[in-house]
C-alpha cells in the first residue's frame, strides 16, 4: 500500500501534467481552428493590442502552445504557471460568474496553485538545478 505521504509527493506533478494538457488542447484548438474561438475575444481587445480578432486567436493560441509545453516539461514551472495564472485571471473576469467563467475561476485557482508550489520532483527545473548543484560542489 502507497503511504499518504508518497500520494501528496505526486500530487503537484497530477496537477501540473494536467494543467499542461488542458492548455496544450485550448491552445492548439485556438492555432488550428480560430474561427471558432473569435466570438470570445472582448470588444476591447483589438483596439487595445492593435491586432485583428483573428490575430489575437492565433496569438493567443500560440501563446497556450508554448505555456503548455513548458510546464509539461516542467520548465520554469512557477514562471510560467504564475503567467497563466494571470491570463486565466484576464478571462475569468471577462467571462463572469457564469457556468464557463465558473469553471476558468477553477482553472485560474488551479494554475495559481501551481505556481505556488513551482517544481516538483519529476520537473526539468529540479533536473537542472541538480545538475548545477553537482557542478559546483
Amino acid at each position: 500500500m502507497v503511504s499518504q505521504s508518497a500520494r501528496a509527493r505526486y500530487a503537484p506533478t497530477v496537477l501540473r501534467i494536467g494543467l499542461a494538457a488542458l492548455f496544450l488542447w485550448f491552445g492548439f484548438s485556438q492555432f488550428f481552428d480560430p474561427g471558432s474561438w473569435m466570438s470570445w475575444v472582448p470588444a476591447w481587445a483589438p483596439a487595445f493590442s492593435g491586432m485583428s480578432v483573428y490575430n489575437i486567436v492565433i496569438f493567443n493560441g500560440a501563446f497556450e502552445i508554448i505555456a503548455g509545453a513548458a510546464l509539461a516539461f516542467g520548465a520554469l514551472t512557477r514562471w510560467i504557471a504564475l503567467l497563466l495564472a494571470l491570463h486565466m485571471l484576464i478571462i475569468t473576469v471577462e467571462i463572469g460568474m457564469t457556468p464557463i467563467g465558473v469553471r476558468d475561476f477553477a482553472i485560474t485557482m488551479s494554475t495559481l496553485a501551481l505556481a505556488l508550489f513551482g517544481s516538483d520532483d519529476l520537473t526539468a527545473d529540479r533536473v537542472l538545478c541538480a545538475r548545477r548543484s553537482e557542478e559546483t560542489v
